[in-house]
């Protein structure tokens, strides 16, 4: 693991929020043994006077400077996290490739540099630095090699095309140029190590994780194989196989569909709302989540096969085990590691047998075998796998060691 190390992360979302960040928790069990900086990733003023869906209202005073910006975090775990709140930016995701859009793009990363060389000379963290970005190819491009650091890491969790039109706009383009200057690229699973390897000096898996502990409270050893409850957790996207999921609605008119998460495709939202057995019960933090798989009979990822589904490791996998839960998933990425504990459908009919057939089977020994399956895959053990990778690279670096 990392020892007494300074770590930059400068991050393409915030640390709060209503659901679980592999960057903030790998920050947390990092932040035990050494110095992080995490950088929120900048509201822009439209941000600040429309606000954003799913995010929590701008705090104008900390965006003016106003107050502080930055404020100490003390984790769960016992560490402690620098959290950096950056000032408003100018939008700039509409703009057509360009001078306009050049301009903008540099002069809201020279504010965010000017902060963080400010923040990082006060909290001394000039030496030693590793500067971790995290799906933040933009600010990787602009800030990249600006703070004098140790090594340059590109944290990437997903594919850049599937991302948010803001981003995918200049995202591709951007990540492009970050992956050629970045020393490594951290990616989340196997897909996104085809995709990415080609274009990086190193690149290095780690697999999204979960919190075990807290997953497990939602664990209900009662089993009724006559409630029929199939749960959803995540965000109703682009993801969804719609197909799937309203097929498995009306063949099990009996059964209640629940989904736990935001909504980003309102389309997709409004059809399953339609049916009178599904109940959409929004985003919940983290720590509400078990209370609602404890009320699950089966849990269902049900996305679309392709090209953006192929570099997913979804964390959600991992949290319905250490609930004890069945799992039912459409066949999409890599797999392998869960094929022993979970039902792998390749059509819409197999889809509806599993989900019949895993309640109707489920046991307390099934469940402790999930449960064994997710508490394997825990943040610790991936911060140690991000650790080794960050380590490797320096020593490839500078194989003097200076």
């Amino acid at each position: 693991m990392l020892n007494n190390r300074n770590i930059l992360c400068i991050a393409g979302n915030e640390w709060h929020g209503n659901y679980i960040k592999p960057v903030v928790e790998l920050m947390k069990v990092l932040s035990v043994t050494n110095k992080i900086l995490f950088v929120d990733n900048a509201y822009t003023y439209k941000d600040a006077l429309f606000g954003v869906n799913n995010k929590a209202p701008v705090d104008f005073k900390q965006a003016f400077g106003l107050k502080p910006r930055l404020k100490e975090i003390h984790t769960d775990n016992g560490g402690i996290v620098y959290w950096l709140t950056p000032p408003l930016a100018f939008p700039v995701s509409f703009l057509s490739k360009g001078f306009a859009y050049d301009v903008m793009i540099k002069y809201n990363a020279w504010l965010l540099r000017k902060l963080v060389k400010k923040t990082l000379q006060k909290l001394d963290m000039n030496h030693d630095l590793i500067n971790f970005t995290s799906f933040n190819p933009a600010m990787g491009v602009m800030n990249g090699r600006k703070f004098g650091e140790r090594s340059l890491i590109y944290h990437c969790y997903d594919e850049i095309k599937g991302a948010n039109t803001w981003l995918r706009k200049h995202g591709e383009r951007m990540e492009e140029a970050f992956l050629a200057i970045a020393d490594a690229t951290i990616v989340s699973s196997k897909g996104l190590y085809e995709s990415k390897k080609p274009y990086t000096k190193r690149c290095f898996i780690v697999k999204n994780a979960v919190k075990a502990e807290l997953f497990k409270q939602g664990l209900n050893e009662a089993i009724n194989k006559d409630k029929q409850v199939i749960g959803f957790v995540g965000t109703i996207d682009y993801r969804m196989n719609y197909d799937i999921v309203t097929y498995l609605i009306e063949k099990l008119p009996k059964a209640e569909f629940v989904f736990v998460g935001r909504t980003l495709n309102e389309e997709g939202a409004k059809l399953l709302k339609s049916y009178p057995n599904v109940t959409f019960v929004g985003p919940k933090n983290p720590e509400e989540l078990p209370s609602y798989l404890k009320n699950f009979s089966v849990a269902i990822i049900p996305y679309v096969n392709d090209k953006l589904t192929s570099g997913i490791y979804p964390m959600k996998i991992n949290e319905y085990l250490a609930a004890g839960l069945p799992v039912i998933s459409a066949r999409f990425g890599d797999m392998t590691d869960f094929e022993v504990v979970i039902q792998l459908a390749d059509n819409k009919e197999d889809f509806l047998q599993y989900v019949i057939s895993e309640i109707s089977s489920n046991s307390p020994e099934k469940q402790q075998a999930r449960i064994k399956v997710a508490e394997g895959n825990t943040w610790v053990k991936r911060a140690e796998e991000l650790s080794a990778a960050i380590e490797q690279t320096e020593r490839e670096l500078y194989p003097t060691g200076k």
